[in-house]
């Protein structure tokens, strides 16, 4: 079971990035882009290990396998220790299933870490710890690119902690936004 495939050799395989990252900038935005071979969940963690409370995090839907509705799930504030808590219950199924992506947002430092389908990373408002993470983690600085084609895989196998992640937890539902989809 894998999240994210490509087409090799008339077969779709497992597609996983080189340890890599690079520092992306537009008009609107600055961020930092990682692209792992594994441990996605970890790195998450300790790039929000270095941020400040309160937290909120961002469960987005987009293609549910069960009866669960499509939509944004927000969480009210929470802290680290339930962000950690969350995350390394629902392990494999964050990083073994394209059906969601998750942001975790700190407010007092106005940063945004997205865990996304493609098995990125996203750092938006990042801070100095952050980047020493990254520094530390010995990572490439790299132009980053998602396979083309792609496929998205939705295991069947975690079907039931979807509905464990959507009914568990006190989420505020809202509708998908056009960029979710």
């Amino acid at each position: 079971m894998f999240k994210l495939g490509c087409h090799r050799n008339n077969e779709t395989q497992e597609y996983y990035y080189s340890d890599l990252y690079n520092v992306e900038q537009k008009s609107s935005y600055e961020r930092i882009v990682i692209g792992l071979a594994q441990g996605h969940i970890n790195t998450v963690l300790d790039l929000t290990a270095v941020l400040n409370e309160p937290f909120y995090m961002l469960y987005i839907l987009h293609t549910p396998r069960t009866g669960n509705k499509p939509g944004r799930y927000q969480s009210q504030a929470v802290t680290y220790d339930n962000i950690s808590m969350l995350l390394k219950r629902f392990k494999n199924f964050f990083e073994n299933d394209a059906r969601h992506d998750l942001w975790i947002h700190s407010p007092k430092t106005n940063t945004t870490i997205i865990y996304d389908r493609h098995n990125l990373i996203y750092l938006y408002g990042f801070t100095d710890e952050q980047v020493h993470i990254i520094e530390k983690k010995s990572l490439k600085k790299e132009s980053i690119n998602i396979p083309c084609p792609h496929v998205h895989c939705y295991n069947s196998e975690y079907d039931i902690f979807e509905s464990e992640l959507v009914n568990e937890y006190q989420w505020i539902r809202t509708q998908l936004h056009d960029e979710d989809i």
